[in-house]
């Protein structure tokens, strides 16, 4: 009979074909969560099935359902609807009361989904430029003032062109493009940036010099790459985020501006993604830290006519 290993149990339990994953685990005195009794009414018996998933059952109905609803990726199953015909190892992903409560399946959610997903998104990194002197020479409450100013601008131009803010950094943000999928998310990340540079220069420069005599600069980063999707937070405070080594590139293109002198860099991966609707300026080869060989960087400084009606 087909073996099921579970984790992090580290418990490996004989199932016959016809027998739920949920039904062994449980037979098993695994301690697996099923709130609805295992009727696929609720998501709390769900399992990421690490290795087998050839091996599981095609979802019925009901699994299919909930899935789409909840936006299961293809390795999350519902343990009470899913049986195997061969060896298999999964992990439970509600393990007490409060992932329970984390993981409402009447909540309501968006296409990234909650439980985490792999996509190819555009990774926008922002940061202020010489923040820390900035906030010295400032009274706080000024430095509070004009934060709210430039959030309030990079705010807009990510979701006018449709992106997420995933998180603040204090003196910057990530900004998330392709969560919902999108052919063009590298260009609208990319029409986003330069909308920040204008509000800047527009706005934010002036304002700062005429009240404190003190430059603001800002620099941008910009990689396109697989991470993993989801939600943080709960209620009014959940926000989308992404976890991956892509998120860390875009974090270091963003620092590589100091040393370029540039406003805008992006990777040869995102420049692939808009190489026809935008105007480089200079390109650059540079060691990113942590990051082994040579990573070519391009300076973003326009966008090309017509590449406005492609966003759209």
């Amino acid at each position: 009979m087909p073996q099921i290993l579970f984790l992090p149990d580290g418990r490996s339990v004989e199932a016959s074909i016809s027998e739920s994953i949920l039904s062994a685990s449980l037979r098993a005195g695994i301690p697996h969560t099923n709130e609805c009794r295992g009727n696929a009414r609720c998501s709390t018996c769900r399992v990421l099935v690490l290795n087998g998933l050839e091996f599981c059952c095609p979802r019925n109905e009901k699994e299919q359902a909930l899935a789409a609803q909840l936006h299961f990726p293809e390795r999350v199953r519902l343990a009470c609807q899913t049986t195997v015909l061969g060896n298999v190892a999964v992990r439970r992903l509600i393990l007490d009361a409060n992932d329970a409560g984390l993981t409402d399946q009447t909540k309501d959610t968006t296409t990234h989904g909650s439980l985490g997903e792999e996509r190819q998104i555009a990774i926008l990194f922002v940061d202020i430029r010489n923040s820390t002197k900035f906030a010295d020479s400032v009274p706080p409450f000024d430095v509070i003032h004009v934060l709210r100013r430039f959030y309030h601008h990079m705010d807009n131009a990510v979701i006018d062109h449709g992106g997420h803010v995933a998180c603040y950094t204090g003196d910057g943000l990530l900004a998330l493009f392709g969560v919902e999928a999108s052919k063009s998310a590298c260009l609208q990340a990319v029409l986003a940036g330069l909308d920040m540079l204008r509000c800047v220069k527009q706005d934010l420069q002036p304002y700062v010099k005429r009240l404190f005599h003190r430059a603001f600069r800002i620099g941008i980063g910009l990689h396109f790459g697989q991470a993993v999707v989801g939600t943080v937070g709960g209620g009014l405070q959940e926000r989308v985020t992404a976890i991956g080594d892509a998120v860390n590139i875009a974090s270091r293109v963003e620092r590589a501006n100091k040393k370029a002198k540039t406003e805008f860099l992006v990777t040869e991966a995102a420049l692939r993604e808009v190489r026809d609707q935008v105007h480089v300026g200079k390109s650059i080869d540079v060691n990113l830290s942590g990051k082994t060989g040579t990573y070519t960087l391009h300076e973003i400084v326009g966008i090309r006519n017509g590449a406005l009606q492609t966003a759209g």
